[in-house]
């Protein structure tokens, strides 16, 4: 075994039925990982559907005496070592300086089984495996789902709006399925979207499929983010493959015809929908961007056919919207970012023990953007420790893969930095699925 798979990936020997229920809690943990939007108060907190089912999925592990030696092994693996520093670290960092330890606790509580996720789907080869399949077959379905939704509520003016929430500051129904928020919806999109058209051996039909649904899927989420991290990570992607291969040029750029064709895709529905957008919209006021924070009321009936109160995805304003918010978000964080907890953080989840969620009154705010999340949460320490996980990932992905992991990497930190994602259940699957032994067709390809 290599050095990124010593410790992790078994193939145990398992009877028919271990076997079944292993595989059917990863089938329900990758499920689970697309249904954000469930969730239940459980003792005074906010318990998900994709925390529960990884849960299961790692007390039958550590229960099953053929199961407990593979996932007590994955432990031992280098990605989830760093991973648990960086979470030991947010459990010193809170218990010091955290107004609030149930405050906090509902994120480190998250952190924690998210732990348990990613070693649980690294305990065995074929659990991985499975994850990555079922991951991939959900591109095109996932897209045009939500691209219906979209099309419905907004044709509807809202009468039947299933799987979408309103903008109010753009006017538009946008989707998000069973996802959170429509960032969330669009993040597992191209996620997915990138594993699948940089698979060796992607065929024709399924490249088409995925170069007119991810569009579709992204026009419905209405996420500028999400296009601009897709089309960046398919770009680190060919080129790693074009200038790190020892193969001729004909089959370096053969390699990266799928992901070029997703790439000219968007860009021409992009490049057409910018065009024929309308003016900037109209009572352009300062909102959170996570469904989860509380929306301003309307201060207008919502009529998601006027042209001149949209073009969320040709709009780019750094006056107004989600991107001044988010610049005043980091600029009320770095007031507490000062002296030791520049360096040590301030505990996890506080700054909306702190501040109110900007043009939102009353409202506990939040961070959203990844890097300054975790600049304030754990300081630089905590920071360093998040960069040391990213590294590790790479490091540890087998080389007929890296050019795919670089991509997916730059493509994921882009996200998360303009999204709160990165304690979702999508996180680790993906980790696990490009860590994972590589298969008999990659082993085909030239090493690097």
């Amino acid at each position: 075994m290599t050095f990124s798979t010593a410790t992790a990936y078994a193939r145990p020997t398992l009877t028919g039925r271990t076997r079944l229920i292993t595989l059917g809690l990863v089938t329900a943990v990758v499920i689970g990982s697309f249904l954000g939007r469930y969730d239940a108060d459980v003792i005074g907190f906010r318990v998900r559907v994709e925390q529960v089912v990884p849960l299961a999925l790692a007390l039958w592990m550590l229960a099953h005496p053929a199961l407990r030696g593979p996932f007590v092994r994955a432990l031992r693996h280098p990605v989830p070592l760093v991973y648990g520093v960086f979470v030991a670290w947010n459990v010193v960092t809170t218990a010091v300086f955290s107004p609030s330890l149930t405050w906090s606790a509902s994120i480190l509580i998250w952190l924690a089984i998210d732990l348990l996720l990613l070693v649980s789907l690294m305990a065995i080869a074929e659990g991985a495996d499975l994850a990555a399949r079922l991951g991939r077959l959900s591109v095109a379905p996932w897209a045009l789902v939500g691209f219906a939704a979209y099309a419905v509520a907004n044709l509807s003016r809202g009468q039947v709006a299933l799987g979408t929430d309103f903008d109010y500051l753009y006017e538009v129904y946008v989707a998000r399925v069973t996802a959170i928020e429509a960032n969330i919806y669009a993040s597992i999109l191209i996620f997915w979207a990138l594993l699948a058209v940089t698979r060796r051996g992607i065929g024709r039909w399924e490249t088409a499929a995925i170069a007119v649904s991810v569009p579709l899927g992204l026009v419905a989420s209405q996420t500028r983010t999400a296009v601009f991290s897709l089309v960046l990570g398919l770009g680190v992607f060919a080129l790693y493959t074009v200038f790190s291969r020892r193969s001729p040029w004909r089959e370096r750029l053969a390699r990266i015809v799928p992901a070029a064709a997703l790439v000219a895709a968007l860009v021409v529905v992009y490049g057409v929908i910018a065009a024929l957008g309308g003016t900037e919209p109209a009572d352009r006021t300062l909102a959170p961007s996570a469904s989860d924070s509380a929306t301003p009321a309307p201060t207008r009936e919502p009529d998601p056919t006027n042209p001149e109160q949209q073009n969320k995805i040709g709009d780019v304003d750094f006056q107004g919207g989600t991107i001044a918010f988010r610049w005043e978000v980091a600029g009320l964080a770095t007031q507490e970012m000062t002296g030791v907890n520049l360096w040590l953080g301030n505990g996890t989840n506080t700054f909306g023990l702190r501040h109110e969620q900007p043009g939102t009154p009353g409202v506990s705010g939040h961070i959203i953007m990844l890097p300054v999340q975790v600049l304030y949460d754990g300081g630089i320490v905590g920071l360093g420790l998040l960069a040391a996980l990213f590294v590790t990932v790479f490091v540890c992905a087998p080389r007929e893969r890296r050019p795919v992991a670089a991509g997916l990497l730059v493509s994921y930190l882009v996200s998360a930095t303009l999204t709160s994602m990165f304690w979702f259940a999508i996180t680790w699957i993906l980790i696990a699925v490009i860590l994972r032994p590589v298969t008999e067709d990659e082993r085909d390809l030239p090493r690097i």
